[in-house]
């Protein structure tokens, strides 16, 4: 099983002091019997070395990061633009997982620029932030969009308001790819986690196997 966190948009100190406590709890919990093999962050971290110190001790192989376009004027102005992960499964077959902060998608968030990205760069999963609106959408064309939000609930245009990250596992026997959206409930204000399953085949992602 191949552990991936998505996680960005923190926005610190400019639009928030830090991360809940209750999100470091749940990070702390889900790598208590083991790391994350990798981390993708997606950007506008702003300046807080301290979080991604953290994220890289709960990263096993890799923390990913790109550039948000407001760490142009702090500290991650060096990051790239994409990033990319392949996973190798079992069977030889590939799964190709892009990672961008979505500064150059107009509108925020657009669903049909993100898959036309994504085919571009021959993607079969795309995260990005930027929105600050935790999404996960299975384009028509088999692209998986996934956006975790903002884990500190940043303010942004279209922003939820909602603390979250998402943890996605890829089983590299049977293909499947499940997810896990986690996030700070409104009402409750616990932590809760909304769950869901995709398969890769036949270089799409679907929603159920054919």
């Amino acid at each position: 099983m191949v552990r991936i966190l998505c996680i960005g948009d923190s926005h610190i100190p400019n639009r928030a002091k830090d991360l809940p406590e209750k999100i470091y709890i749940k990070l702390d919990n889900l790598t208590k019997e083991g790391l994350f093999d990798f981390t993708f962050f997606t950007g506008d971290v702003i300046k807080f070395p301290k979080l991604l110190d953290s994220l890289n001790l709960k990263t096993k192989k890799k923390l990913y990061i790109v550039m948000g376009n407001m760490d142009y004027y702090y500290d991650n102005r060096n990051a790239p633009i994409y990033q990319k992960l392949e996973v190798i499964f079992e069977d030889k077959d590939k799964m190709t997982l892009g990672l961008t902060h979505g500064t150059q998608i107009r509108p925020r968030g657009d669903h049909s620029q993100l898959e036309n990205l994504a085919i571009e760069k021959k993607y079969n999963i795309i995260v990005s932030g930027h929105t600050h609106k935790e999404e996960i959408f299975l384009t028509d064309k088999g692209i998986l969009l996934i956006n975790p939000g903002s884990v500190t609930g940043a303010w942004s245009f279209v922003a939820s308001g909602v603390p979250s990250f998402i943890e996605l596992n890829v089983n590299e026997s049977t293909k499947e790819i499940l997810i896990d959206l986690i996030q700070i409930d409104k009402r409750s204000r616990e932590i809760i986690a909304l769950k869901s399953k995709y398969f890769f085949q036949n270089n799409r992602i679907t929603d159920s196997l054919i």
